[in-house]
Formats: C-alpha cells, structure tokens, sequence
C-alpha cells in the first residue's frame, strides 16, 4: 500500500483490545428499532460483552445497516430477510443451512432460530507490519496479539544512495517478539524524501557491485539485530527494472539462506504477467522460485488521491489469486488484507482523502448516526457523513461481512496465511473471527 500517503495523512485511533477467548460467532446486521439492550436480551448475552467485542462505548447508540459479531452458532431471523441474504452475510451457501438445520424449504419467519455452520479451521502463518512505539507499548501490543501472530514486519528501514541501512528507533521490538515466539522480520523499503522512489531501486539493483554491497549490509542489518529475515517493499518499480529486481532478490535469498535467514516480499496485485502494465517490474512466477513467503498487497485500488470506493474490492481480489495461484506455489503466498479505512471529502472545491483506522471509522457512524450500506459487488462496506464545515465526506472500510469473504478466500485458494497493514489498526471483531477461521502457526 502508499505507506507515504497513509503516514501523511493517517489519523491513528489505537485500539488496544486484548483478543478474547474464541468462540463460534453469527453476524448480526442492525435494522430500524435495534439496541444492545434488546439485541442481548434476544441471544441472552451480556450488553457489555457484545458493546466490546464490537468496538462500541457501554451506551452506545446502533445505526442502521451496522454489521455486529455475536458470540454462538444460533442466529435469529429479523424482518424482512431472506435465507439467502442470512447465507451470504456468513460467506456459506443456502444449502448448507437448509441441511444444518433440517429445513423443508427456503422459507423462512422472523424470531425463527438458525444454527449457522462455521467452516473447518485451517492452520495459517500470519505476518503483520509492526510500527514500533515506546517500550513498553511494544510489549504491551505484541504480548496481547500474539495468539493471532506467527511473526511481524518491524517497520521500517531504509537504504541510502549508497546501499547503506538507515536505522530505525524500534525500541527492542524485535527482542520483545523473540520472547513472545513471533520471529521478528524487518521490513526494507525504497521510501526517500520523494516518496517511493524507482529512481533509488534503479540505482542500488541495476550494478552488480553495488548490488552485492546493499546485499551484504542487508545481511549484517539482520545479523546485528538478530533478525529472522527481511520483507522487501520495494514500490513503483519501473519496467525496466524487471531483470535487476529478479537478480537482486536471487542473490539476496542465496547469501540470507545460507545463514538460515528468510526473504519475504511484498509485490502489488496482478492480474497477468503484464497486467497491469505499471506493475511489469514484478515478475511473479521467477520471483516465487526465490522467495521464502510473497506478500500479495490486495488493496489500494481505490486510494486517497483518487475517487472514493473500496479499497479491496472482492472481484479483484480474486484476480489476482486466480493469477498469482497459477504461477507461484500457494505454501508461499500470503494474502494481504487492509486493516484501515479511507475517508473522501466528496462536497466542496477542494476533494481529498485521508486514512484513519477501522476503529476510528466506526467511533464516526456511531457519531454522526450515519446509516451503513454494503457494496455486495465489491463485499464492502461505506457510509457518508456531513463534517461541522457542512462538508460531505463518503467513508469505505472493512467489517466483519467483507472480513470473513476474504479470510474464506485464503481456505478457498489454500494459501500459506495471510497479513495486514498494520498491527493497532484493527478492531476488535477481526481478531474474533480470524481465531474462528484459523489455527495460527
């Protein structure tokens, strides 16, 4: 993703929610007349519990079209749905609950309880970008997500002209992982003061002395700081880079491999090998011969410089694993899930977007009451809000409807995991239902 955009513009609301023992969950969508009061008293739940494991204040007020986890396998039918609708919102077919619950036919009646059926876990390895903070926020971060870990990404280091490793303040973030048993694996990127920048990787990859150079200060960066790999996020790679970045990242998993060190990638979504045409630099199929995990970033089709809409649309999503499956071995790919939102002014003359986190999203359609709809073309949520200036804004983001799409996506294509920009920008329901999904190595 435009990491540069998001730390420009990026309003970060840490949610700090210590993951909670799984359990089976429904998903609840708010209609005309809900509350927590009369949605607890339905399941025979405690208010409060429900209000956390949504991300909402004790008092909180639902708004229309909101989509809630519920702790349980037994669901409720509202007014006015269909089992189909009840099928597609939990990412099964109506068959499957028609046999689960012995059903004569699709019909269906309010208050009428359903036993939803929950997929097989499957094992996953999960990697996830880490900002470091302060010392003990880092501690306090990485001892209560790491159960839904396998490793992180510290983020971030750079290079210089000349292959040199800008060093990052990471607080002992990557000795806090050993002791929590999440390899820690730094993060390189090709971010200068112009952004990512092509001219930068042309540079460092295009000659072989200075290739063996940047290679070998990589290799003492992870050795010094005891490091389990490295995750290049190298962006905006030109075309005719193509041949140099396959070198670069063949002679960097030779040398790393030889010390029992790891090279992961982060490489943006394709749909063909030269589609789309600005992203010919990454070369899929050689890359994956040489790499020990590739990084599928499956977002960002819609961004803040851009028109709104969703930032991960399903249908593109899918592209790319239908590619990215044909030409690289699924035990290596991961698939990348963004754990943001993206806020679009839409009124006005002067238009601009801004990234913020899933929670802060949701602490403003709870705010401004603002209805939730939910694109199912591209399986995403979006809302609008009018700001104090009487400027119109239209918000796209992730919940737990267009999460569970994708975690099913990663059973569908069997892929080794998947992970996410970035730790401490997730809501509480996305550690819920990945424990539900998954079997975190």
């Amino acid at each position: 993703m435009n990491k540069k955009i998001l730390f420009m513009l990026i309003t970060i609301t840490i949610v700090l929610f210590a993951p909670t023992l799984t359990q089976a969950q429904v998903i609840f969508e708010v209609k005309s007349g809900d509350s927590l009061d009369k949605i607890s008293k339905q399941y025979e739940l405690n208010r409060d519990e429900i209000a956390k494991l949504n991300g909402l204040a004790k008092n909180a007020q639902l708004v229309l079209g909101q989509a809630l986890v519920i702790p349980g396998s037994n669901y409720y039918v509202q007014p006015g749905e269909s089992l189909w609708e009840i099928a597609y919102r939990h990412s099964i077919s109506e068959e499957q609950i028609i046999s689960n619950n012995q059903l004569k036919s699709k019909g269906i009646v309010p208050g009428q309880k359903l036993n939803i059926p929950h997929s097989k876990q499957k094992k996953i390895w999960t990697g996830t970008y880490f900002v470091p903070k302060d010392k003990n926020t880092n501690a306090w971060i990485l001892s209560n997500y790491s159960n839904t870990l396998s490793s992180i990404f510290v983020f971030e280091y750079k290079p210089d002209y000349e292959g040199n490793i800008i060093g990052l303040e990471e607080n002992d973030a990557h000795k806090l992982a050993w002791k929590q048993n999440l390899p820690p694996y730094a993060t390189l990127s090709n971010l200068s003061e112009k952004g990512f920048d092509p001219d930068l990787t042309h540079h460092l990859i295009s000659n072989s002395w200075r290739r063996k150079n940047f290679i070998n200060n990589i290799h003492s960066l992870l050795h010094s700081n005891d490091y389990k790999g490295v995750v290049i996020d190298f962006e905006q790679v030109r075309h005719k880079d193509r041949s140099n970045l396959n070198k670069f990242i063949k002679e960097l998993a030779k040398k790393l491999h030889s010390s029992g060190m790891e090279v992961l990638m982060a490489v943006p979504p394709k749909q063909g090998d030269q589609l789309p045409s600005h992203s010919t630099a990454y070369d899929y199929s050689t890359l994956g011969k040489y790499l020990d995990k590739m990084f599928l970033m499956t977002y960002d089709w819609h961004w803040p410089g851009g028109p709104s809409g969703p930032i991960a649309p399903i249908d593109k999503v899918k592209e790319t694993l239908n590619y990215a499956t044909s030409v690289v071995p699924r035990s290596k790919l991961m698939l990348g899930i963004p754990q943001y939102a993206y806020d679009w002014t839409i009124s006005g003359n002067k238009r601009a977007g801004k990234a913020y986190s899933t929670q802060h999203a949701i602490d403003l359609y709870i705010g401004y009451e603002s209805q939730i709809h939910y694109d199912e073309n591209a399986a995403a949520p979006w809302f609008r809000y009018t700001d104090k200036y009487g400027t119109l804004h239209e918000v796209w983001f992730e919940d737990p409807r267009s999460l569970l799409k994708k975690f099913r996506l990663v059973k569908e294509y069997n892929l080794a995991g998947m992970g996410c920009w970035h730790l401490g920008l997730t809501m509480p329901q996305t550690e819920e239902l990945l424990l539900e999904e998954f079997k975190v190595k």
